[in-house]
């Protein structure tokens, strides 16, 4: 939600309004902002040491932090230049596209983590989401575990997350294991700075399928379990099978051999 004139006048009376300017989000960007405001140190420290960060490097930090009595997801994303940063100020970042298309999503049933703000930072952006607490990436979950004890109910949720988000008019643009969240119940898709607006069956929605696939043949996926995402994934759409392999299948042979280069041979091939 774009913040309201009277969140907008409070803003302007607000004396760390000029060190954070909300972007999006209402009142979670006043929440967030005021968290931010009993801070002497820069942004990214306030992360390391405020949040339980599950990622940190050059372009961005993310970590799960308690806001208004609720878990909640903060990232930031690192401006590299004063230009960018001054983008950044006027609303122009992967951040405000994320939340945007986040909140589309949620309106469409898709299931994504709830958007709550965007709030800038002279580091850069900060996009604060739903944290999803006690939910793990499918990659963690079969990496640590090998076979988890129900794979088949997280590979059917995994096929209901894509179907919608595909049946919606979207495609995610890195549909890896890694985003995809899993809380016991459902299957969310994450890390949506790159997803776009598609049409049902096309080249985007199937390059996403290869991506998908490409990490279930990594991992050592087998075919039984393989069918049980793309069956989920195929009744969600009403796609048919063959097509929504001949589709997919050129993106997934380009997809494997860039990864047999940089990584060498892992895993097999599902077809």
């Amino acid at each position: 939600m774009v913040a309201s004139h009277r969140d907008c006048h409070r803003r302007d009376n607000n004396p760390v309004s000029d060190k954070t300017r909300i972007i999006r989000g209402g009142t979670w960007g006043v929440a967030l902002q005021e968290r931010l405001a009993t801070s002497t140190i820069g942004t990214s420290q306030w992360m390391q040491e405020q949040t339980r960060l599950l990622k940190d490097d050059i372009n961005s930090q993310v970590g799960l932090l308690q806001l208004r009595s609720r878990e909640c997801c903060l990232k930031l994303y690192v401006s590299k230049s004063a230009r960018q940063n001054l983008l950044f100020r006027l609303g122009q970042s992967r951040a405000v596209r994320s939340f945007d298309v986040a909140h589309r999503l949620t309106a469409a049933r898709v299931p994504v983590p709830e958007p709550l703000a965007c709030l800038w930072v002279p580091e850069g952006m900060l996009l604060l989401t739903q944290g999803l607490a006690g939910s793990r990436n499918l990659n963690e979950i079969w990496r640590e575990q090998g076979e988890p004890q129900e794979p088949a109910g997280l590979l059917q949720a995994a096929g209901v997350a894509v179907a919608r988000l595909h049946r919606g008019g979207y495609a995610h643009g890195d549909c890896k294991w890694s985003n995809l969240l899993w809380d016991d119940q459902q299957c969310y898709l994450v890390d949506l700075d790159d997803t776009r607006k598609a049409p049902l069956a096309s080249v985007r929605q199937a390059r996403d399928l290869a991506r998908f696939t490409l990490n279930a043949e990594e991992l050592g996926i087998t075919a039984e379990l393989y069918a049980l995402f793309l069956g989920s994934y195929l009744h969600g759409t009403g796609a048919s099978r063959d097509s929504v392999i001949a589709a997919m299948l050129p993106w997934l042979e380009t997809l494997r051999q860039r990864h047999s280069i940089k990584y060498g041979e892992r895993g097999h091939r599902l077809f």
